[in-house]
């Protein structure tokens, strides 16, 4: 019986590594600045070769800690990112921010729950992590395969912060702020007051076409002038190349705020999406990566969304 028991381990150890092995994340990390890393996110969309990786994590190794930011796409990723952070620094990982609730952002918290890792969410994201992860988790499978998703699990999360947050991490003082009913819920945005960088989660994307499937447009908007108007040198945005040009920040606003209009007049109008496809992307935005695949996904919804209003 034993021996039985001692086969089967071996075997389950032997599948386990050997999807490890074939199911790696290529990730690779740049510092910022002092003790502050960002590994970007491929910026695409989701499919079995990226394995879910596309939006950006960050970490900070202060004196006193590390925080993370965001926890990627799954269990099998949130390891490789901590691999990394170890084979920089022994000291602990402390805290995890969570900036909202989406899959590429929030599956691989569960790695840092098993390391004690104090998990940082708003309240309103924790709430639709918990009751939609199980059934999001199931549609990544789906989409972008199974083994990608090794040990990834929907776990529960300790409800208790309150917003603003200061977090000291010795050399290095960090500031967390909710923004709520933007590009989700509770965006949470997480500056480095001594060196200036902010983290903007997915109030901001870079060089692509934002996503809304939960979001308020004119409060969105309004987030991103109060980022604009803020002091800082370097924005980490939630998606695509880090950012150090404040007008940067206007390529999210101005996509979320033409695909609001046309989806607003359209619904004035009475027209059909199909008829609205017609007449095709204006110009100014056929530069966005995935620019017609977010289109022809997003305006129906703000369309069906407005006719309730």
């Amino acid at each position: 019986m034993n021996y039985i028991i001692i086969v089967i381990a071996l075997i389950v150890f032997f599948i386990e590594n050997t999807f490890a092995e074939n199911f790696k994340y290529n990730l690779k990390y740049v510092e910022l600045a002092d003790g502050i890393f960002v590994i970007e996110g491929d910026n695409t969309r989701l499919n079995s070769i990226n394995g879910g990786a596309i939006s950006n994590t960050s970490f900070i190794i202060g004196s006193k800690g590390i925080l993370v930011i965001d926890a990627g796409p799954s269990a099998l990723y949130a390891e490789q990112v901590i691999s990394i952070i170890r084979s920089i620094s022994s000291i602990p990982i402390k805290y995890l921010v969570i900036t909202h609730h989406h899959p590429d952002h929030s599956f691989g918290v569960s790695s840092y729950q098993e390391l004690g890792v104090e998990i940082i969410m708003s309240s309103s994201e924790i709430h639709r992590y918990e009751k939609y992860g199980k059934r999001l988790l199931r549609q990544m499978k789906n989409l972008i395969g199974e083994e990608w998703f090794l040990n990834t699990k929907i776990v529960d999360i300790e409800n208790n912060k309150v917003f603003p947050l200061k977090i000291n991490l010795g050399n290095h003082q960090i500031g967390i702020r909710e923004y709520k009913n933007g590009h989700s819920e509770g965006d949470l945005v997480v500056v480095d007051i001594d060196e200036e960088v902010v983290f903007s989660g997915d109030l901001i994307f870079n060089k692509r076409a934002p996503t809304i499937p939960h979001a308020n447009i004119d409060n969105w908007s309004k987030y991103i002038d109060i980022l604009h108007n803020n002091k800082w040198k370097i924005l980490v945005p939630g998606h695509g190349p880090i950012i150090r040009d404040k007008e940067e920040l206007y390529m999210t606003k101005n996509w979320i705020n033409y695909i609001s209009k046309i989806a607003k007049e359209a619904v004035e109008k009475g027209l059909s999406p199909a008829e609205v496809f017609d007449k095709g992307i204006s110009d100014q935005y056929k530069s966005y990566h995935l620019a017609q695949e977010v289109w022809n996904r997003d305006l129906p919804l703000l369309m069906k969304k407005y006719e309730y209003q």
